[in-house]
């Protein structure tokens, strides 16, 4: 009962929330060129926006005239070009030819839901089965509960922003209810009830206190995990210029509006001038970085032990084979073993292979690529060596090792990078 209290005294002084409403600005809307990722042809390092690179094939641009089921059709220079089958689609990148203008105020709160979506608010409503959103872009939207894993309603302000990540990562066994105090986060456990532009009513130990809006930073909800059963899967990823982002079912783009539905099955429709990217990679490929080995296996050579890393270098920095960075890969050291256990769909296994820029020249492993006991590739590789393309035919295969063996040189500056290392459906 003190504690209870104690929270008590500290929340209800507090004056209530005015309610949170944002005027949206019409967005200037003009012709609209892509750049169209794509899986045609042997993949290669292509540049992207930040200095980075990705392993993509043939790459299309120009002024963007439909997306459809069937694929998209850009028109160059030249005049229109051939349709680009929407299965060899990995990543569509909007620019503009004028700016966008953009809302008169930011978002009120951003919802998470539990598949990653992000969703800018002008307000929010919910009860213990349905959240009512007032999205900024993407009009009214009604969804269950269960589908919303954090709300934040607080200013991404520098360290505080960061304090909030770290509770999201954080396992919880009821909601939590986090408070802004000065510059720092507390937070309190319990249920929460009601969500509305004034208030929260939130149960701590057997009593409901009603808590002014204005002091929650934001709301994290126990969601236990569970399988979507029956649903559509995503076949994009959009992100938006406000920073949105969120899965699509289905998707289609005329020239100047993009139709999609919600998981949940919620249809939207946007302005194409909204839209920063649709990513296509995650229902095409999968990163080896993202799945976890069935087996791991280090013999070093001395006595110091190199654990294998994912989307980092040996040494935690960037990924950067032949003078180019990477996002995603994986980083081995000799002697590395790993394997991965291989889903029926998979066709192919490809990557940027080299000695990482930051041992330079130095460097020499012997790496042996299997599948289900077959070698595929044995190869030496060296810090004087230019990066070379994995592409394998996986295809039927149920298991994939990975052997990053000592090369000639003992063990010195085996800094082995398989980048954008990723499996194809």
């Amino acid at each position: 009962m003190r504690r209870t209290a104690h929270w008590q005294a500290l929340l209800r002084p507090l004056v209530l929330a005015s309610c949170l409403v944002l005027v949206l600005v019409p967005v200037a809307v003009g012709q609209q060129t892509v750049e169209v990722l794509t899986l045609r042809n042997q993949p290669h390092p292509v540049a992207i926006g930040g200095g980075g690179y990705v392993l993509a094939g043939e790459k299309v641009s120009g002024r963007l005239v439909a997306l459809t089921q069937a694929g998209i059709t850009v028109e160059g220079k030249s005049g229109r070009l051939p349709l680009v089958p929407t299965g060899d689609v990995l990543d569509v990148r909007f620019s503009l030819t004028k700016p966008v203008t953009r809302l008169s105020k930011p978002a009120a709160a951003w919802v998470r839901l539990v598949d990653g979506s992000r969703i800018g608010c002008r307000a929010v409503a919910a009860t213990p089965k349905q959240v009512k959103l007032q999205t900024q872009h993407l009009g009214e939207l009604a969804v269950p509960a269960a589908r919303i894993s954090a709300i934040r309603f607080g200013k991404a302000q520098r360290g505080v922003v960061d304090s909030w990540r770290d509770l999201l990562g954080r396992e919880i066994k009821r909601d939590r209810l986090v408070i802004l105090k000065g510059k720092t986060l507390d937070y309190l456990d319990g249920v929460v009830g009601e969500v509305n532009d004034e208030q929260i009513k939130f149960l701590l130990d057997g009593d409901e206190i009603p808590v002014p809006l204005q002091r929650v930073y934001g709301i994290i909800f126990f969601r236990k995990a569970t399988t979507s059963q029956g649903a559509a899967p995503i076949v994009c990823q959009a992100a938006l210029r406000s920073g949105d982002a969120f899965g699509l079912t289905s998707v289609s783009v005329d020239d100047k509006t993009c139709h999609g539905v919600l998981v949940g099955g919620a249809k939207v429709s946007l302005p194409v001038a909204q839209l920063e990217r649709l990513d296509f990679a995650a229902s095409r490929i999968i990163h080896l970085s993202a799945m976890t080995p069935r087996d791991v296996e280090h013999v070093p050579y001395f006595d110091v032990t190199w654990k294998y890393r994912r989307d980092r270098n040996l040494d935690g920095g960037p990924l950067k084979v032949g003078g180019q960075r990477f996002a995603r890969g994986l980083a081995l050291h000799s002697k590395t073993r790993l394997v991965y256990a291989l889903a029926a769909h998979h066709r192919r296994f490809q990557a940027w292979m080299g000695i990482d820029a930051l041992v330079g020249r130095r460097g020499n492993v012997h790496v042996v690529i299997s599948a289900d006991g077959k070698t595929l590739l044995e190869t030496d590789v060296k810090g004087t060596d230019k990066p070379r393309l994995v592409d394998l035919d996986v295809t039927g295969r149920r298991e994939l090792q990975i052997l990053v063996d000592f090369g000639g040189d003992l063990d010195i500056a085996d800094h082995l990078d398989l980048a954008d290392a990723r499996l194809v459906r």
